[in-house]
């Protein structure tokens, strides 16, 4: 039987497995200056405990439990990587690896529809009912955990039931419309039967496109409809891609594909595919992005004014405190959310000012350049920072791209592309041209080792379940790899440890940090321009492009920084408590961290004895 949770769309499932760096600027780039040092709070850090040792491997034998909730979990793994024809391609090199028929796989898009999300819920509450069934205490520890996730996934999900029209796939930065032509780019084709899939999802494109359209048009009948500066910027993602026309990059990337590839075709059958790659794109793809502008330029008297959620009404205000657990992979308020961002935000300032007091020239270098120039070079020395306190994996080799000029603008500095279930051989990373590299050392870190690539990569070779990996909170994931940038800072002496931890501290709390505390405050609680100031103020930021932007992120892109900020600050009150203070401490606690699998953190709290 098929299992899956409730999405509202395919491209959803992107968030999956493309991590982009949120490092060094806001989502478009936007340098923030390093805070002044006004009001410097307190530091206070919980008192430490021993470290957590690594739990005794279980016994093999299963019991009745173990069985019943493998079963339900295979289904359900099985689900998520056959859900649609990216998906599956991405998380799956060879169908018989898991025993998964040709017939049962969506090689389109999936479908967006009300009528289609609300089967998805209904689906989970039969899984809910299914796993009630089952005696968790007869589990073993892995599947206690993995069921627990499981158990926190659907009831987060299941609480959003009822707003299918207030999710908003085309957002100004890293919507459906910049993702679904790029992720094309990533789509590796090794054999014949690759290409012909690759352009099945080209030929489905439009009508995918044509339902997100459908879709718009239904949310502003129901008054949901996006800010007319978000409004503008969709817009003008979609022009660019329009504009590219006969030079569009998807056209140049099958061409460049065909050329090198590592199968062979007749002449006629290149002739063939290269005809409907370009006839799809001029005469399908393109059009169908020139009816989304249309489509969405006709709604432009549907704009929602320029409020936070608190505003707008009780409704909006709801869903985004529901949306907000599920993006903090916490089942926790808005208000202890907050309080949690603030506390921590003041807490970076404080570690902030320590060293630039403790050591003045700090300060006086921030702006160097952290990066040797070279990404192979960076990388080999991140390995050498981490292998005496990280868990080692197996060698892994790193394929590097650059992303089109057509979407750079509205993509993350840089982004990991995580490798399949069955053969994790492969690791892309892709770069923005556009961005600034001089921090490249920590985009590194982030997106490679020890941050997505290496923990993508210990997992694929641990016993943690399948259904676990596919389906782990983005925040935890996040939350690693920012974590993972502030751990090099403070290896990282070749570029003065000092000034390295300046850089971050200044990063995570300007553009993570007080970002996602200031959308609580505006969505929740109705903040203005004035009563954001007045915040700022506090930590020497009150510029006003700064206060600006601020507010246009609240609004238009409200969830975005979450994943990054409460990712990055429940991983670092795990590790707080642990506090480990050798590198075999650091390897016993990331052995025990990384052991249990990606978590929601109430299960990681909980695990490491964090209130």
């Amino acid at each position: 039987m098929k299992r899956c949770f409730a999405a509202f769309f395919a491209i959803i499932m992107l968030a999956c497995f493309i991590f982009g760096a949120c490092t060094n600027s806001g989502p478009h780039g936007e340098v923030v200056p390093t805070p002044e040092p006004q009001n410097s709070p307190a530091e206070t850090v919980p008192a430490g405990t021993e470290n957590t040792p690594v739990p005794t491997p279980a016994s093999t034998e299963k019991t009745e439990a173990d069985v019943a909730f493998e079963e339900i979990a295979e289904e359900i793994f099985i689900s998520t990587i056959i859900s649609d024809g990216l998906t599956f391609h991405q998380m799956c090199v060879d169908p018989a690896s898991y025993d998964i028929e040709e017939e049962d796989i969506e090689r389109g898009w999936g479908e967006v529809s009300y009528e289609t999300s609300m089967e998805g819920y209904a689906e989970n509450d039969a899984i809910l009912e299914e796993l009630t069934s089952i005696d968790r205490t007869k589990l073993s520890a892995a599947n206690r955990i993995a069921y627990d996730n499981l158990m926190e996934a659907i009831g987060l999900t299941n609480e959003l039931r009822d707003y299918y029209y207030y999710d908003e796939p085309l957002t100004p930065f890293n919507g459906a419309q910049t993702m679904l032509p790029l992720i094309m780019t990533m789509y590796e084709i090794n054999t014949a039967e690759d290409a012909e899939n690759y352009i099945i999802l080209l030929e489905d494109m439009p009508r995918y496109i044509g339902q997100i359209a459908a879709f718009e048009r239904e949310k502003a009948a129901h008054g949901l409809f996006m800010t007319e500066n978000a409004l503008d910027q969709v817009i003008s993602s979609c022009n660019k891609f329009i504009d590219e026309g006969s030079s569009c990059f998807l056209i140049g990337y099958f061409e460049d594909v065909l050329d090198g590839a590592p199968f062979t075709l007749t002449e006629s059958e290149k002739s063939s595919l290269l005809d409907r790659s370009r006839s799809c794109v001029l005469n399908g793809i393109i059009p169908a992005y020139r009816d989304l502008a249309e489509t969405l330029d006709s709604l432009r008297g549907s704009c929602r004014p320029m409020k936070g959620a608190a505003e707008r009404s009780e409704d909006e205000k709801r869903y985004y405190e529901l949306q907000l657990k599920s993006e903090a992979a916490l089942n926790a308020s808005a208000d202890k959310i907050a309080q949690l961002l603030d506390s921590y935000s003041e807490k970076m300032l404080s570690k902030l000012i320590a060293i630039m007091m403790q050591d003045p020239s700090a300060a006086s270098i921030f702006g160097n350049q952290i990066s040797s120039g070279d990404p192979e070079t960076d990388i080999a020395y991140l390995k050498r920072l981490i292998e005496n306190c990280y868990p080692a994996i197996p060698e892994q080799k790193i394929d590097f791209v650059t992303i089109p000029d057509a979407v750079a603008d509205d993509f993350s500095p840089a982004a990991y592309l995580i490798s399949a279930f069955d053969d994790p051989s492969r690791n892309v990373v892709m770069f923005n041209p556009t961005a600034d590299n001089r921090t490249m050392l920590f985009t590194l870190a982030h997106e490679c080792f020890p941050g997505h690539l290496y923990q993508t990569q210990y997992f694929r070779n641990s016993t943690v379940p399948l259904v676990q990996q596919a389906l782990a909170p983005t925040a935890y994931l996040e939350g690693w790899a920012v974590f993972s940038e502030l751990m090099v800072a403070g290896m990282a002496s070749k570029y003065n440890t000092n000034a390295c931890l300046v850089e971050q501290y200044n990063d995570i709390l300007c553009n993570i940090m007080i970002p996602a505390y200031i959308s609580i405050m505006v969505n929740c609680e109705g903040w203005q321009e004035a009563e954001i100031r007045d915040y700022l103020i506090g930590f020497g930021l009150n510029d006003d492009d700064y206060v600006d932007i601020l507010r246009e992120y609240a609004v238009d892109v409200p969830l975005y920084f979450f994943n990054y900020a409460m990712g990055f600050v429940n991983t670092y009150r795990i590790y707080e408590k642990v506090k480990p203070q050798s590198d075999s401490e650091l390897l016993s606690f990331f052995e025990s961290y990384l052991g249990a699998g990606p978590c929601y953190y109430d299960i990681l709290n909980e695990k490491f004895g964090v209130k």
